[in-house]
Formats: structure tokens, sequence, C-alpha cells
């Protein structure tokens, strides 16, 4: 009887990866997709390049799983796995990238660190399902893609006050919802 992807162990996704077992793959690609995408984005800052970097890893995981050795857990090799994807990325963009950034260390507290921000960042994206499509759209602007007001008021044609409004509405919904989830 197969297991939820989360707990499939590095010997299992190994002999899986190896057997081109497509039933281990599927729940490695649904338990972690999403994640990975997270991470990727909060990387490279770009939504396409981090979908694209995140197929490339489960392509790479697929044609070399029977090269491939994951030891020790299989959230952290994929974590590790996309971070070295995206850092290699971003070199080869020749984006300033600093060495501290570079000699980032997967131990267990910034994995635990980037877990409690991707689960942030997925409560938050399901509680904006609630806002009304334009106001979605105006705190997605300003929040994700850090455009200015006024940035916002000229490409969306609307005035800078009620940029002000949706966003203020949008705060004020995700505070009364988010924290009727903290307990």
């Amino acid at each position: 009887m197969l297991q939820d992807g989360f707990n499939i162990s590095a010997e299992q996704a190994n002999e899986g990866l190896r057997n081109h077992n497509v039933d281990v793959f599927r729940q490695i690609y649904l338990a972690y997709s999403e994640e990975l995408f997270l991470l990727a984005s909060r990387w490279v800052k770009d939504e396409h390049l981090a979908k694209d970097l995140v197929h490339n890893l489960f392509v790479h995981l697929w044609e070399k799983g029977g090269s491939l050795t994951i030891t020790g857990n299989v959230r952290h090799y994929l974590f590790r796995a996309i971070t070295n994807r995206c850092l290699n990325e971003l070199k080869r963009r020749s984006r300033f990238v600093s060495d501290d950034l570079l000699q980032w260390q997967a131990d267990p507290s910034s994995l635990n660190e980037i877990s409690d921000y991707i689960l942030l960042q997925k409560e938050l994206i399901n509680h904006l399902q609630g806002l009304a499509p334009r106001c979605r759209e105006i705190f997605m602007m300003s929040r994700v893609q850090g455009l200015d007001p006024s940035e916002i008021a000229s490409k969306l044609g609307i005035t800078l006050n009620t940029v002000y409004f949706q966003l203020a509405v949008a705060l004020k919904y995700l505070r009364t919802h988010m924290k009727g989830k903290k307990s």
C-alpha cells in the first residue's frame, strides 16, 4: 500500500526513482512541488522562472533517478536541490548574490524557518481567495510584485486613493481572518 509523499523514506524514494515507479514519483511531486515552487519564488522572485526550475528538478529526478542517491530526509534533499538550482540560475543571470547566500547550509533551524514561511504563504494565498478580485489584484501587485501605490494606480487606471483604500480593505480582511487561525 502506498503512503503519502511526506512519509516516503530516502530508501523508498531512491528505489522508486531508480525503477521509474510512477506512483512514487507522483507522490513526491504532489507532496513537495508546491513548497518547492514557493521556495524557488522566494529565491528568484519570478513565478515563471520558479515554475521552470521546479519542473526541471522533477525532470532531472525522473531522468537521473537511477544514478541519484538521496540520503537523509527527502524533503531536505529537495529543498537543497531547488535552492542550488535557484542559486545557479541567479549566478547564470549575473545577478548579485552575496557570499553569505552562497554559503547557506541546510540546518534544521533554517529549514524550519523556510517551512514556516512557506506554510504562512500558503495560508495567506488561501485567505486571499476571500477578497474581491480587484482588491486581491491590487494587494498582489503591492505585496508580491513590490509595486508602489502610484505605479499600481497608473497600471490599472484608477486613483491613488482607490489603491490605498483597497490595500486597507485587504489588510483588514487578512488581519481578521489570519488572527482567527492563531490559538
